[in-house]
């Protein structure tokens, strides 16, 4: 009886939750400034085929609960950093490549506030 109830809840959890979205196009909902700035690696020669860090910045006007998560390739995908203010920045660790997704989605209704894609690191010239 007791596997039963907890397949069910699963069942019911996994119903509820929302469909995964895969950006395929930078998108921000009105009010909200969202910038992905590729940066140049820490140690060792720039190099834009190696892995590199990128800088979020966001603003959210007039966000009543503002508990944002930023999460990499979809919805679905792996958190690597939250926070609870309205406008801010992250520096990630350096795994970001061009062209990988990087989402704002509100924690509180899973609302995707705002994507777009690493861009291409463009390194200093010698």
């Amino acid at each position: 009886m007791r596997l039963t109830t907890i397949a069910a809840a699963v069942l019911l959890l996994a119903a509820c939750a929302p469909d995964e979205i895969v950006p395929t196009a930078p998108m921000a909902l009105d009010g909200v400034s969202f910038e992905v700035e590729a940066l140049p690696q820490a140690e060792g020669p720039c190099d834009p085929a190696q892995p590199f860090p990128a800088r979020v910045t966001w603003d959210v006007t007039d966000w009543t609960d503002p508990k944002f998560d930023f999460l990499l390739r979809s919805t679905n995908g792996q958190l690597f950093a939250r926070h609870n203010t309205a406008s801010g920045e992250h520096v990630t660790d350096p795994y970001a490549r061009e062209g990988l997704w990087i989402l704002l989605v509100d924690r509180n209704t899973q609302l995707l506030v705002a994507t777009k894609p690493v861009p291409a690191l463009v390194c200093p010239a010698d």
